[in-house]
């Protein structure tokens, strides 16, 4: 995901918004906004509800997200999503409320999924679910929601 902020920071007349939760989640979205100060926003461990969050979201062209509550509240307000899937499926039935299909990223493995709620360590021992994700293909799912807009 670094290598996704990295790639649409340096693009002139972009805003990126980090969206998460506290611990260590919020240090590394702390890290990748300092790397980016002039354009990234790290949001992640704020507190602002989420009449906010959800106005920020309805301005906003289209949400990266994991398999998370940030996906199901882009949807709430018909925001595009580029979901990520790991160790969960989409078939499971926690895809974001009509969301297009094509935008889900993941990788096909036979043992996929590992947990339904994602929350099991690895069979194999080294999350190829996700390591096998190239985020160009992310990218490029992103630019081609941002370009139909």
């Amino acid at each position: 995901m670094s290598l996704v902020v990295d790639t649409l920071s340096q693009r002139a007349g972009t805003r990126l918004f980090l969206f998460g939760g506290g611990g260590y989640e919020r240090d590394i979205l702390e890290e990748w906004a300092c790397e980016h100060p002039h354009n990234v926003t790290s949001l992640a461990g704020k507190r602002y509800g989420f009449a906010k969050e959800l106005a920020l979201l309805s301005h906003c062209d289209v949400m990266l997200s994991m398999d998370s509550a940030n996906m199901h509240l882009a949807s709430l307000v018909e925001l595009p999503v580029v979901s990520v899937w790991g160790a969960t499926h989409p078939y499971c039935g926690f895809t974001g409320w009509h969301q297009n299909p094509a935008n889900e990223v993941q990788t096909d493995l036979p043992c996929r999924p590992c947990s339904v709620f994602g929350n099991k360590p690895c069979q194999r021992g080294d999350y190829a679910c996700l390591r096998g994700i190239d985020y160009h293909t992310i990218v490029q799912r992103l630019d081609n929601i941002i370009n139909q807009r």
